[in-house]
């Protein structure tokens, strides 16, 4: 019963997390995109992720 309990514990901290970090998602980024050190380690890993690298590359080289 105890084990359920801690359980249960840490599935509530980890959605309060991702609850707090869904809400704060745009302040991070902004936070984030102010510090150069931090843009620049932001794009390197966003880039190695193939399906934003795509998207990227697809919208820069688009001809209009």
């Amino acid at each position: 019963m105890d084990e359920l309990r801690q359980l249960f514990s840490w599935i509530v901290i980890l959605a309060s997390a991702i609850a707090a970090i869904y809400k704060y998602r745009y302040k991070a980024l902004d936070i984030i995109t102010k510090i150069p050190a931090l843009r620049k380690m932001f794009v390197r890993l966003s880039m190695n992720i193939p399906w934003i690298r795509h998207r990227f590359l697809s919208q820069m080289f688009r001809g209009q």
